[in-house]
């Protein structure tokens, strides 16, 4: 009565107690695999597998995945047990490039004085000896390349301003959909790539947005081409009042070869508004400080499952795209092995077993003088051995479990039925062979009313001297699985 209260206590409480949880946690930028179950209070423990036949639930926690990917999961299945994708680098700053293209302008401003000099056949007037009218021209004339040389000055740093907010950009866009770096490093570098182009965006990302040299590059444009103007006009009216200055004729050349090349960069689209681009760098930003870079999903596995193939679709528009040579299409891939321990099986074995007994070990017989003595016998009989094997296959790790079996002797007097229990481990895929050891009994024959040292009146011993009683010993045992031997993989 009492084992059948025993019996009913244990089953009451493994229907009401929860179902373990496990999870596996894949690291996406250090492509690592672990395995953890659940316990009380959020506590987790490392495992080395997954048990099958005690969790129901299984979940993966992705590591490093940024929201800028969605995923989708393929399970691959096997009946028998089983045996990375470059995201573009980050970019470099090429505005250094579009620097050395422009022409330069000495920022220093010129004076009249410069604008009088007199050089190789230049019939210039004397200073002296100019006019009122043409002294105010030539003080109008360096008014106007002064004010066009600041003019294009705060153009250059417009145009600079513009290709750093490009390379910004594609520098944030790469950081979002690489999965090969820690999300701890990929905001640590986009908060220093975006500080270094807009200083306290770090502590305020809003000033991105209220940056106000997005502006700076129409109003500086359309300020060249009215100084450009200006200027032309002033250098102009220098035929009609007879001044000639080889220096303002150098000046002029500088200032039209400047306007020149704007027309051809602007021709090119090389120069184009940042508006857009500090929109989109505002929103890149914004996402990478967000992200969490975290997810958990639900998982479908069953003792079959030896993969999971986890496919990242880029969540990208066409613009970034083409910038960072990323499609929709180019989906990630990446493959996370499940290593299982699946419920409890039985299985046969065949093979040959070592057993050992201390009654065996023993040879007796009588002295010449009379006197029982002994003598070393067989250590071990071969026995031809058919096992039952209970145990929970696993895919990694130590495999083993019970065995319950039979044997029938090979030769020799003591051919009686062994009875063996053990514990077994298992070798190769699919469990073909098998090493197992334990205890064994049978019925063997034992010397009876004698011992060594009687002196007898007889001169060898026979059957009537020995009697068969059950005796335990112990065995090796190497076994096969005849049906996995023959498994091509």
């Amino acid at each position: 009565m009492k084992a059948f209260w025993l019996t009913s206590g244990l089953v009451l409480c493994t229907s009401v107690l929860p179902a373990q949880q496990h999870f596996i946690r894949y690291d996406l930028a250090g492509e690592n695999v672990s395995y953890f179950k659940v316990k009380k209070q959020g506590d987790t423990v490392a495992v080395s597998v997954i048990p099958i036949s005690k969790t129901k639930r299984i979940n993966l926690q992705l590591v490093n995945a940024a929201n800028s990917y969605q995923h989708r999961i393929i399970y691959i299945s096997k009946e028998e047990p089983p045996e990375a994708i470059v995201i573009p680098g980050l970019g470099s700053n090429p505005a250094q490039q579009l620097v050395g293209g422009l022409t330069s302008i000495d920022p220093e401003q010129f004076r009249q004085t410069d604008i009088s000099k007199s050089g190789g056949d230049n019939k210039s007037v004397d200073r002296n000896a100019e006019t009122s009218q043409q002294r105010a021209a030539k003080m109008a004339f360096t008014r106007q390349y002064n004010e066009f040389a600041a003019a294009f000055s705060q153009w250059s740093k417009a145009v600079l301003f513009e290709q750093n907010c490009e390379v910004l950009w594609k520098d944030l866009a790469e950081l979002r959909y690489t999965l090969q770096a820690p999300a701890t490093e990929i905001k640590k570098v986009a908060i220093e790539k975006t500080t270094a182009v807009f200083p306290g965006s770090a502590e305020n990302p809003s000033l991105i947005l209220l940056n106000d040299q997005a502006v700076q590059l129409k109003t500086s444009l359309a300020a060249v081409n009215a100084k450009y103007s200006l200027l032309f006009s002033s250098y102009g009216s220098f035929a009609g009042l007879d001044i000639e200055s080889a220096f303002a004729d150098s000046l002029m050349k500088v200032a039209e070869s400047s306007v020149n090349r704007i027309k051809i960069q602007t021709a090119m689209g090389q120069v184009s508004s940042p508006d857009a681009l500090i929109s989109r760098i505002a929103e890149l930003y914004r996402q990478i400080r967000n992200d969490q870079y975290s997810r958990l999903t639900p998982m479908e596995i069953n003792r079959k499952t030896i993969m999971a193939e986890i496919d990242f679709i880029p969540v990208i528009d066409s613009v970034t795209a083409r910038a960072i040579q990323l499609g929709p299409q180019d989906t990630i891939r990446r493959i996370v092995p499940i290593f299982k321990k699946e419920p409890l099986r039985f299985r046969n074995t065949f093979g040959f077993s070592f057993v050992s007994y201390a009654e065996s070990r023993w040879h007796y017989f009588v002295r010449p003088d009379s006197v029982i003595a002994r003598e070393t016998a067989d250590q071990f009989q071969p026995v031809i051995v058919t096992y039952l094997h209970f145990y929970a296959p696993r895919d990694k790790g130590f495999r083993w479990g019970g065995t319950f079996g039979a044997g029938i002797p090979v030769g020799g007097d003591n051919a009686k039925l062994n009875i063996m229990l053990g514990l077994s481990t298992f070798l190769g895929k699919n469990d073909p062979v098998c090493i197992t050891a334990g205890v064994t009994g049978a019925q063997i024959k034992k010397l009876s009313g004698w011992k060594t040292g009687d002196k007898v009146g007889f001169t060898q011993l026979t059957s009537n001297d020995y009697t068969s009683v059950y005796r335990t010993g112990f065995f090796l045992a190497l076994t096969f699985n005849p049906a996995n031997l023959n498994m091509k993989d």
